[in-house]
């Protein structure tokens, strides 16, 4: 979102996105909410939130005609994204006028879990992210004014890898 927030379609910003590894194979899992989705079923189960997908209210980025179901991959990436450019231009320019920007982001509070694009002040630690890195902001007792914030690269090849090397040592110690 950052990237559009600069001037570049969104449909650029995919598809640059795409060739550096970024997105998931196909970014509609990333557009659609299900990447995010996932790691926020994670997150609430780890919080002890006894939910599954179907609960998680999910905002796609693109119509259920541009599904993986109904338009290719190539098609969606060729033909698909560039008619999504103007509504999100759109957003993007409404939030400026008010002095926020734009941040696809998951909420875990009580039971409610939702995924989906948020309008946020500019100097939030979530609206300052810039590029391909995550921010965890938690709010806790201790933490109830300024959130507790981790930031750090959220894609890329080796930000996979050391994720996926991390979760195969955490599986061993479950195998004595």
């Amino acid at each position: 979102m950052s990237e559009v927030e600069d001037g570049k379609p969104l449909s650029q910003v995919v598809r640059a996105a795409k060739s550096l590894g970024y997105t998931e194979p196909d970014p509609r899992d990333d557009l659609g909410g299900m990447d995010v989705a996932r790691k926020a079923l994670i997150l609430a189960r780890i919080l002890g939130r006894r939910i599954n997908m179907d609960s998680i209210q999910i905002e796609s980025l693109y119509p259920k005609e541009m599904g993986p179901d109904v338009m290719t991959d190539d098609d969606f990436l060729s033909c698909g994204l560039l008619l999504l450019d103007k509504d999100i231009q759109e957003r993007v320019e409404k939030a400026a006028s008010n002095g926020n920007v734009l941040r696809y982001v998951c909420v875990i509070e009580g039971p409610r879990c939702e995924v989906g694009i948020q309008e946020l002040p500019k100097n939030s630690a979530l609206g300052r992210l810039r590029g391909s890195d995550n921010v965890l902001e938690v709010y806790t007792r201790c933490y109830s004014n300024q959130p507790l914030v981790i930031q750090g690269a959220g894609a890329g090849n080796d930000t996979t890898a050391a994720g996926v090397l991390a979760d195969i040592v955490d599986i061993q110690d479950l195998f004595p």
